[in-house]
């Protein structure tokens, strides 16, 4: 079924590049100048782009956490976590875009010290912001702010094996700043390449002596429902 799908959408490329080639190769042929003034403004209009765009993703997150303390005594890892939901976008100019997106986002990181060797399992609902800057039509760099709540948090001891609910070991909203690159490909599909840093403390206090802050790399593939 995939490979018909994707015949068709091939020859339905080489039908549309072979109609506008000819469609080209009709226009270029020289044509009695009835008026000059309208024909030069003819050649310099330019059809405007849509302002509104709008589409799905899903990717991977690279998620680990960080503190500024010096008292750190845990040796940690990066866990693999998911992301997925969905991105508006409207340029306020031709090169230039607000994009709020709405996703579910698996954070976290894996802690081990003499005492004990746990996985903190965190998923959040992100709202990122993002200044959207696309100098041309195949890629684009974005960065914002990103406001987080947390709706799961569990801790997997690989000691004995259990899974506990820790959601009092963090607060539920967390805000960080996004930043990264966006390449639109073919067949209305694009690829993210992100980083998120948490900005405020994720962790209360209730668990951990020292203050901890989520970060994530994070990278998605994205189909583009209509527009930009």
């Amino acid at each position: 079924m995939k490979k018909q799908v994707f015949l068709l959408l091939l020859t339905s490329l080489i039908f549309t590049l072979s109609s506008a080639n000819a469609q080209s190769r009709q226009f270029n042929k020289p044509q009695p100048e009835l008026c000059p003034s309208a024909n030069s403004q003819s050649r310099h209009f330019k059809k405007p782009q849509p302002k509104l765009g709008a589409g799905v993703k899903a990717g991977l997150n690279y998620a680990s956490q960080y503190t500024n303390s010096t008292a750190n005594s845990v040796d940690f890892k990066s866990i693999i976590g998911i992301n997925a939901g969905a991105y508006c976008n409207y340029f306020l100019l031709d090169f230039l875009a607000i994009q709020p997106e709405l996703m579910v986002s698996g954070k976290g990181s894996r802690w081990k010290n003499q005492y004990y060797d746990a996985k903190y399992n965190l998923t959040y609902i992100d709202l990122p912001i993002l200044i959207k800057y696309q100098p041309v039509a195949q890629i684009n760099i974005h960065a914002g702010p990103q406001l987080s709540y947390l709706v799961s948090a569990t801790q997997k001891d690989f000691g004995n094996n259990q899974k506990t609910n820790v959601m009092d070991y963090y607060y539920k909203f967390d805000l960080g700043l996004a930043f990264g690159v966006e390449a639109n490909l073919p067949f209305k599909v694009n690829l993210t390449i992100r980083y998120v840093l948490g900005l405020n403390t994720a962790t209360t206090g209730a668990q951990y002596n020292e203050t901890w802050k989520n970060k994530s790399f994070q990278i998605s593939l994205g189909y583009r429902i209509l527009g930009r």
